[in-house]
């Protein structure tokens, strides 16, 4: 290694010889070479244009493990499958993380999925890169990138580079390079990548719209821009490209004379990839039943890292537009840059193909579990912290009520998220409203974070119903409440917004309208899902058969909630199911669940036990009444790849509440360690409807 002028080139130096491994038994099938970003979001009702101010939809902004490299690295490794299962070891990424609590987490997340062996912590101090993202209402996102570690710390000995590089692409089949990173290392990467064996190599436009020097273009088979960087890198303005004509001739302005094939993406027009021997159309994929596009972030990201991973197993270009186009609508279908990279079974299933992964349930390691543990986030019913206060010597009386909750439930372990009632946990005692960012505050200082609100309706004036009140103003009303109970979560950042009808049945025979009661139910959540506050969250109904209020409910079952949902018809308009609730009308929770997943209508699961005695609901701890009904919930949960919030609705009256939520928390994960070691076992029972060999699995 020659010498380096000064110190900082020096270290940077030093930090790349710490990086000479130990050959690996085996080569990535996808090498990503690129950046990676903490992603600060903000939610606008619009992108501003130059000179324009805007105020944000919320009081605060989210952060969130982006940049480009690293959306693309766990992208093609959520579709990378080999020997019949996703094996994240075939795929690597090359970085460079800020030295800093940021860069540890974003570190720490991204090698549950990809293999970080030639990745490098900042050894001259340089900050994470950070990325500003604004997302605007209809999905449109518009963001600054500050590269950091991106640009700063790749070593400035071009040899020791290339040695590095030698080392981390030996034998990969693809590589993959965006433009958030210096240019004389995507040179480098390209040079060493094509002579270690790589057979195609995939540039991102992204990160700049100034033009591709010649000396790359002439390293990579493709150049992948959207319609801004495919404008900006051929001189035009992007509203000229509005014809296929158009983009086709700055297409071929960008390839120039060299022989790379421009990979035009266009949105909702599909993509176009240009070549000198001709143009292959991608058409554009459709979005899964009753989705809708609420961000795309990541949506380009998870179209290239599809398109390279799809060239890399072989299939032609025509196959690999498809397969891209497939993953990059499923990505503008969830909120947030990682969360909404798809899986392999996921594309399959949106192209109607038999997936090349195997179940997650029958392919289970150690680590895998260990993974899905680490993913899952739990809640429990805020106001069960209200029983035994025998025990809560350190409450504030001078307090609201729920601050002293929410500190409670700041000391259940494994209890990462509050639910917050609407709006009684946001008046006091003395009628006075507690303000939405008040109350963030306080489960920020106890280490957690907001999952949903709840829409509990008084007694009055709602006691013949909320939704199915017979007269018009109260049902207005109550769209009214849900409304604002939708502005409380945006202010809150929370996602979901999930509305218990209580009062919505009724106690008699002959009492009831239900024709016309169905028909006003039907159009209230049709208002309230749709309207601007309620649009870009999830809003889901938690159906209970009877309750003290209404002893008939109308809506009496799963199936009973499954058609309100069909004739609700908005895409962000699902189901919460209670297992209590499920129990109380007669159901298996289990095939409740599966029934509501199948259809993507899942936004939400209410764990609990109980004897279920004359259609009541006990509340009790989770799987302590009906244990195998509860460990079939969770092979449930996990076999339909369910990712939101496990809330634990119990009601304890002798218990330390406390330990009661943490002890479910425990019982849970039991459950799904149990399940997921007997996956198999209790696959092949279900098949042949074996009762003892199901039940001798789980003993």
């Amino acid at each position: 290694m020659r010498a380096c002028g000064g110190r900082a080139r020096a270290t940077r130096a030093m930090a790349l010889v710490m990086l000479v491994h130990v050959a690996r038994a085996r080569a990535w099938t996808t090498a990503v070479v690129g950046s990676v970003n903490v992603d600060v979001i903000a939610r606008v009702g619009m992108i501003p244009r130059e000179g324009d101010t805007v105020v944000t939809r919320t009081a605060s902004t989210t952060t969130a493990m982006g940049g480009k490299g690293a959306n693309q690295a766990i992208a093609a490794s959520r579709m990378t499958c080999e020997d019949g299962g996703r094996d994240w070891r075939g795929v690597g990424f090359v970085g460079r993380f800020g030295a800093d609590a940021a860069g540890d987490a974003t570190r720490e997340a991204m090698a549950r999925e990809v293999d970080l062996e030639y990745s490098a912590r900042s050894a001259i101090g340089s900050a994470t890169g950070l990325g500003f993202v604004m997302v605007a209402n209809d999905g449109g996102t518009s963001a600054v990138v500050v590269p950091g570690a991106n640009a700063l710390d790749w070593n400035d000995d071009d040899a020791a580079l290339e040695d590095e590089f030698r080392d981390a692409l030996r034998g990969t089949a693809t590589l993959m390079l965006q433009r958030e990173i210096p240019h004389r290392v995507n040179v480098i990467a390209a040079k060493i990548g094509r002579e270690m064996g790589a057979h195609t190599i995939v540039l991102d436009a992204g990160g700049s719209h100034e033009v591709v020097d010649g000396d790359l273009l002439a390293l990579v088979d493709y150049v992948a821009p959207n319609e801004s960087e495919l404008a900006g890198m051929a001189g035009v303005d992007v509203d000229t490209l509005s014809s296929e004509e158009a983009v086709i001739e700055a297409a071929r302005k960008v390839a120039g004379t060299s022989a790379v094939k421009v990979l035009c993406t266009l949105g909702a027009r599909g993509s176009l990839l240009v070549s000198a021997s001709g143009v292959a159309r991608g058409a554009p994929s459709r979005l899964p039943d009753g989705a809708r596009e609420v961000d795309a972030t990541a949506a380009g990201d998870a179209f290239r890292a599809a398109f390279a991973v799809a060239m890399g197993e072989g299939k032609n270009e025509t196959q690999a537009l498809r397969f891209a186009g497939a993953a990059g609508a499923l990505a503008v279908t969830k909120m947030g840059a990682m969360p909404s990279l798809p899986t392999r079974r996921e594309v399959d299933a949106l192209l109607g193909e038999e997936s090349r992964c195997a179940d997650r349930a029958s392919t289970s390691t150690s680590s895998t579990i260990e993974d899905e543990l680490a993913a899952q986030h739990f809640a429990s019913r805020l106001n069960s912290m209200k029983s035994r206060l025998d025990l809560f010597l350190d409450r504030n009386e001078s307090a609201p009520e729920v601050f002293n909750l929410v500190k409670r439930m700041g000391r259940a372990r494994g209890i990462s998220h509050v639910f917050f009632n609407y709006p009684e946990h946001f008046i006091t005692k003395t009628g006075e409203e507690i303000e939405p960012e008040i109350l963030r505050r306080k489960v920020l200082e106890q280490s957690l974070r907001i999952g949903a609100v709840c829409v509990r309706f008084p007694e009055e004036p709602y006691r013949l119903g909320a939704f199915t009140n017979p007269d018009p103003a109260v049902r207005r009303l109550a769209e009214g409440l849900v409304r604002r109970s939708c502005e409380t979560a945006v202010a809150l950042d929370a996602n979901e917004v999930i509305i218990w009808p209580r009062y919505d049945g009724y106690d008699y025979y002959l009492q009831a309208d239900y024709a016309s009661a169905w028909d006003d139910m039907v159009q209230s959540y049709k208002i309230v899902a749709s309207s601007a506050e309620c649009a870009s969250l999830k809003v889901s109904v938690e159906f209970k058969p009877t309750d003290e209020k209404s002893r008939f409910s109308f809506i009496p079952s799963t199936g009973a909630a499954l058609l309100l949902v069909d004739a609700v018809g908005e895409p962000n308009f699902g189901l919460t199911i209670d297992v209590g609730h499920a129990l109380a009308a007669g159901e298996n929770p289990a095939q409740s669940i599966v029934m509501t997943a199948s259809r993507g209508r899942l936004f939400g699961v209410q764990l609990g036990d109980g004897h279920t005695r004359l259609g009541a609901e006990d509340g009790l701890m989770f799987g302590s009444v009906h244990t195998n009904a509860a460990l079939e919930i969770v092979s449930a949960l996990r076999a339909q790849g369910y990712a939101g919030f496990l809330y634990f609705d119990t009601f304890p009256l002798n218990e330390d509440p406390v330990e009661e939520a943490s002890r479910n928390v425990r019982t849970f994960r039991d459950f799904h360690k149990k399940v997921a070691a007997s996956a198999s076992a209790l696959t092949d029972a279900a098949a042949r409807r074996d009762a003892l060999r199901a039940a001798d699995a789980v003993a």
